[in-house]
């Protein structure tokens, strides 16, 4: 184990504690998200010799960001993180209330909103990763690494599926929430702050990698897809979940019907005359998708489990799969559905290059 010691020895234990610590295997693992070049762990940072750069232990996780999250600074994070974690230590439930507390320029309809899809998380978490193990079961499962993790929903449910995982996001202030739901179940998960476009993570690291509603918030789908594919070992497989540009469905962000059909240069600021929110995200179409992922994976139709989208949707869901399973139908769907599920390999090919496969 390398103990990494966080910025400030003055932060509450909980800030300073439990995840100031990485597996050796994910510590001997980690690269510069520059040069890709092996960093070596210090006081408070890691540092790369080869390019001089220094990524900084922030609340006891490393932060390898190149580029903030688009929706607040690093230093605005900084203090929200500060006051958040002020006073006695809150459960996970009770970190997701003051966090939106302290976010009065939200509006209400759209927090609730997104907490109850953080709550539902473990659930979507859970048959995503029942997903990729049927999908490739073949493939190896020994190390997972959830992409845009958030506040750690399928990381609950990691330990069913693979012996050694982590979890990777661009918003500092999720991961330490989520950090506290992990610790609740019982679960010691190590925490890397990086951009998905940017990865801190040698070649061939991980055996497979998930991500959940991320493609839509990269700033570069087609390097965070071949960041992806270098970070997979050969046979390993990757399963992500997008919203769809085009859904019937109100946009999963701002809850407003009909928003997708928007010219992009509208969006946000129509998201900001009605929602009073900055519109950051960027879903895709199927078209989008497919030119994006074209010899690298495979884009399909959303499936739902019974019971995974929650009791209310359940009677859709049943809809939906009843429909689906007529040809005619899919042909209908496929440019409206809510979600695509994209998922892939990575194979040894005879003369020894690496190739990603569907």
């Amino acid at each position: 184990m390398v103990q990494v010691i966080p910025a400030s020895e003055d932060e509450q234990d909980f800030l300073e504690a439990e995840s100031a610590i990485l597996p050796a295997w994910l510590a001997a693992a980690l690269v510069c998200p520059t040069c890709k070049k092996p960093v070596e762990a210090a006081r408070a940072a890691w540092t790369c010799h080869s390019c001089n750069r220094t990524y900084p232990v922030r609340f006891g996780v490393p932060d390898f960001r190149l580029n903030p999250d688009p929706y607040i600074s690093i230093d605005d994070e900084v203090r929200k993180i500060e006051k958040l974690f002020a006073g006695p230590r809150k459960s996970f439930e009770q970190l997701l209330a003051a966090y939106y507390e302290l976010s009065p320029e939200n509006p209400p309809v759209l927090n609730r909103h997104y907490v109850t899809a953080m709550q539902a998380a473990v659930t979507r978490g859970r048959a995503l990763l029942s997903r990729i193990r049927s999908n490739f079961p073949s493939a190896p499962a020994e190390t997972l690494l959830d992409l845009g993790c958030g506040t750690g929903g399928l990381l609950v449910s990691a330990p069913d599926f693979y012996p050694r995982f982590v979890g990777a996001d661009v918003a500092l202030r999720w991961l330490l929430i989520g950090r506290q739901r992990l610790l609740q179940a019982d679960l010691d998960v190590p925490l890397i702050c990086c951009n998905a476009e940017f990865l801190p993570f040698a070649p061939g690291t991980f055996s497979a990698v998930t991500g959940d509603a991320v493609l839509e918030h990269v700033s570069d789908v087609e390097r965070t897809r071949d960041e992806t594919l270098r970070v997979l070992a050969p046979g390993g497989s990757f399963f992500f979940v997008t919203n769809n540009r085009y859904s019937i469905l109100p946009e999963p962000h701002l809850r407003i019907p009909a928003f997708g059909l928007l010219p992009r240069r509208m969006m946000e600021a129509v998201a900001m005359t009605l929602r009073k929110t900055p519109y950051k995200a960027r879903l895709m179409s199927v078209r989008e998708l497919g030119r994006i992922f074209r010899s690298s994976a495979k884009v399909a139709l959303p499936t739902y489990a019974e019971g995974e989208l929650g009791p209310v949707a359940e009677p859709m869901r049943r809809r939906y799969a009843a429909f689906s399973k007529w040809s005619l139908a899919r042909k209908v769907l496929w440019p409206v559905v809510p979600q695509y599920f994209i998922s892939g390999s990575k194979a040894e090919t005879p003369t020894g290059r690496l190739s990603s496969i569907a």
